[in-house]
This record gives C-alpha cells, structure tokens and sequence, in this order.
C-alpha cells in the first residue's frame, strides 16, 4: 500500500494493520483525512498470474478417508457448469491484460493502394500504386498506459481468486450434500430399525393384552408409538430425494450417481492454525478485494496521468509509383511527432479522477469490510467446530444413560412393578437421542468443513487455461 508519504505495505501487513485495529476498536477511517491511501502495489504487475496464489501442499478435502467424496470432487471440477463459467472469466480477463499490455508497444501497419484514373476528352490514364509500413508509438511519460495494463492484469488476479473462490465453494457444496445424503440414508435405516421394534413391542403388547397382562391404553400408547415412528419415513425420504438432486446438479451429471458409502465418514484433526494475517491470506474472498484495490489504485494514477501532456510518434516508409512494376524502386519516410495536452474539456478528466480516487476508497472500505467480515466467520467458525465436539461427546453419555434406564424400566415392567408408561418415555427418549447422536456427527462433519472453509482451506489448484506470460 502506497501512501503520499512514500511507505509500502504487503498484503500481511495490510492485514495485520486490520486485525490489530479491529482488536482494538472501531474507526471511521484507517487513515487520517489529510493522508489518502493512493495505493500502489509493491510489486510491479507486468505479468498475468501463472498459478494460484495461495496454492498450498494439498486440498483439504484429501485429508478425509473418503475416497468416494474425493472422486466426487473431481468429477464436480470437471463438468461443473459453474465453474466453466468462471474459468471462461478469467480467460476473458487475462485477453484484456493482453490487450493493454499490446499498447505500450508500437504498432505497425501494412498499407497498399492503387487507382486508376481516366479522361475522355482529351483521351488519357492515370494510374498510381503505393505500399509501405506505417508505425505508431506514444511515449508513456507519465505512466498511463503501464498503469491502465497493470490495473487489467490486477483484473486477471482478481478473476483467478474468484476462480479458486469457485473451486472452494464447489469442493465444500459437493462434500456438503455427499454428507447429506450419507445421514438421510443411515437414519433411514435407523428409522426402520426403531420401526420394526416397536411394532414387535406392539404385538408383543397386544398378546399380553388378550391374556389380561396389559391394559387397551398401554397397547393404543404403543400403537402411537408405532405410527410416529413410521411418519418419519416421508420426510426422510423427501431429504434424502433432495440431497441426491442437489448432488447431481453439483457435479454436473445429466446421469443418476452411485453412492456406495453407508456410514458417515470420520472427521479428520484440526487444520493446523497460525497467525490470523496468516490464515486470512489464503482466503479468496480476502485476495480479490486485495487486487480489486489494486486495480482502482492504478486506474487511479491513470486517470491523473491523462490531464498530463502526451507525446506521439509516428514513421511510414512508403514507396509509389505509375509503373507497378517498378512500385519498389523509389523509397520514402516520413517520421512525425505531435505533443498533445488538454486544454480545456469542461473538467471532465478531473471529474474522472475524482471518481477514480472516491472508488479507490470505496475498495479500501470494501477490503476492511471483507477482512472483518472473515475475521468473525473464522472465530464463529472454531467456537463452532468446537462446541459441536464438546456436544457429540455429552449426547453420546446421554445416550448411554438412555439406554440403560430403558433397559431397568423394561425389567421392572416385565416384572410387574411399574405401569407401561414410564417404558414407553423412556423408549422415545432413547430412540429420539439416537437420531439425534446421528444427526449431531453430521453436524460435526459439516461444521468442520465449514472451519476449513472460513480458514481458506488448503487449496492446490490447477491453473485455468488463459494465463498470459508476457502481456
């Protein structure tokens, strides 16, 4: 970051500058109003990205025993519609980075004409050929048209953080449904199961009834029992309809897909954490409003380098004659230069600064925003991830308990000690709490990837097609 001062500033600098000022309270600016933020990048943007700039060591994804989710994955990269769409983005940005950068080249032209003119009174022809090369070149004093490349090629990195920010996006969608669809399926299988024993439960209850050993309202309890139990299946089935769909279109497919895993997968350790300037880094979302800044900032000096005089330069060599064939025996050039400056233009190239340097601060806002707004989904994220751990570990005690007391109720009711009605309260409980001790380990998996999803993940990316080495 550029200041009038002169200093420079990375990105973690930026970062760390934000965090401890979040830390400590809140401003309405990070800069005093006399000092504005003209930024400047540190490094000089002379070439589009040719990876992505946080690639690190693996996906996160691999780090799950889930080999079926990371073929999923896979296939998602490959045909997902989303992602073409995106990656044909950055092709899109990296051929305006090209373009510009052409501009602070010369241009040359092939030129060739001929006419042919003729009179009738007096009877003559007249006929003229020429061809030759025209050259243009403008001399970039002020740094207008490296600025206006170098704000293209800043395009072409935000293009390609919103091309990772596609991948991470996808990758956590398609791990999201995959998990959904696995915890539909097994408390399906749940529910069947908890079905079958209470109906069991209930023509056992009904035998006892006709020999007089139960009473109607311990069979109509159990008989209630059985139809809240079978209720639960349209609903699942409804989810687990839905997750399938929502998978398939993830992933692209026009064909129905075969999920073979029955069980939920085990959730991998913790992401090793660092320092928050660190981990923030690596998120997409951070890295585009970091270029976005970058782009306004030299969009920014161009539009004051365009109230700056201009210089101009143009060559043609030229050869012209009556005579086609003899078109190539006599040579000229002509070389020209032209100095140009506004004058006067209602102040419309100062009114283009004003609005280059007013969005220039709305990015620096907007970036703030961004890394506050990452900052918060991180912390909720671990205080999350963490309390879900902590909850899984209380509910699955809970469940034992459950277990145990329906277990003595079952004894003292078979014995004749108590009535039928603390069994069935405690059959409820212990059946809700088994779906519910499933429902809380997909909980876990899905918090736990939206933990890597708030850190930036681990995202080693191939490079889309389009990058462009000497723009």
């Amino acid at each position: 970051l550029y200041l009038h001062g002169g200093l420079f500033f990375s990105m973690k600098t930026y970062l760390l500058f934000l965090i401890l000022v979040s830390g400590v309270g809140c401003s309405s600016r990070l800069f005093p109003s006399d000092q504005h933020p003209a930024y400047q990048p540190t490094r000089l943007a002379t070439q589009t990205p040719d990876s992505v700039y946080y690639e690190s060591s693996q996906p996160w994804w691999l780090a799950w025993d889930a080999p079926e989710l990371h073929q999923l994955i896979d296939t998602a990269f490959m045909h997902s519609p989303s992602l073409a769409q995106i990656e044909a983005r950055f092709i899109q940005a990296a051929a305006v980075a090209r373009r510009a950068g052409a501009n602070r080249l010369p241009t040359l032209e092939a030129a060739a004409t001929g006419s042919a003119r003729e009179h009738y009174e007096p009877f003559f022809s007249t006929d003229q050929w020429s061809a030759g090369l025209i050259a243009n070149y403008e001399i970039d004093l002020w740094g207008r048209i490296r600025a206006l490349q170098s704000a293209a090629i800043s395009d072409t990195y935000t293009a390609k953080a919103l091309y990772a920010s596609a991948h991470m996006s996808l990758s956590a969608e398609v791990a999201l449904s995959w998990i959904d669809l696995i915890f539909y399926r097994a408390e399906e299988q749940i529910i069947q199961r908890q079905l079958e024993a209470n109906r069991t439960s209930l023509e056992l209850m009904e035998l006892r009834f006709r020999n007089a050993l139960s009473s109607a309202l311990d069979v109509l309890q159990q008989r209630q029992t059985v139809e809240a139990t079978e209720a639960l299946l349209p609903i699942n089935r409804r989810e687990t309809n839905r997750a399938f769909n929502r998978l398939n279109t993830l992933l692209g497919c026009d064909q129905p897909l075969d999920i073979s895993t029955s069980s939920l997968p085990k959730a991998p350790l913790m992401p090793t954490l660092g320092l928050p300037a660190d981990l923030l880094e690596h998120r997409p979302d951070v890295q585009m409003a970091w270029h976005a800044i970058e782009a306004a900032g030299w969009r920014f000096k161009a539009s004051r380098a365009a109230q700056l005089p201009a210089i101009r330069l143009s060559g043609r060599i030229e050869s012209s004659d009556t005579e086609i064939n003899r078109l190539f025996d006599n040579w000229f050039r002509t070389f020209t230069g032209n100095l140009t400056m506004p004058l006067f233009n209602r102040g419309s190239l100062r009114a283009e600064a004003v609005r280059a340097e007013a969005f220039l601060d709305e990015q620096l806002e907007a970036y703030r925003e961004t890394v506050l707004l990452a900052i918060e989904e991180a912390d909720n994220a671990l205080i999350t991830e963490s309390t879900q751990v902590e909850r899984l570990a209380l509910l699955t005690r809970q469940y034992h308990a459950a277990e145990q007391a329906y277990q003595e109720a079952m004894m003292r009711y078979r014995n004749g000690a108590i009535e039928y009605t603390p069994v069935l309260l405690q059959l409820n409980s212990l059946q809700e709490l088994e779906r519910q001790l499933l429902r809380a380990q997909a909980n876990h998996l899905r918090y736990h990837i939206a933990l890597y999803r708030a850190l930036g993940g681990q995202w080693a990316l191939n490079s889309p097609q389009g990058d462009i080495n000497d723009a």
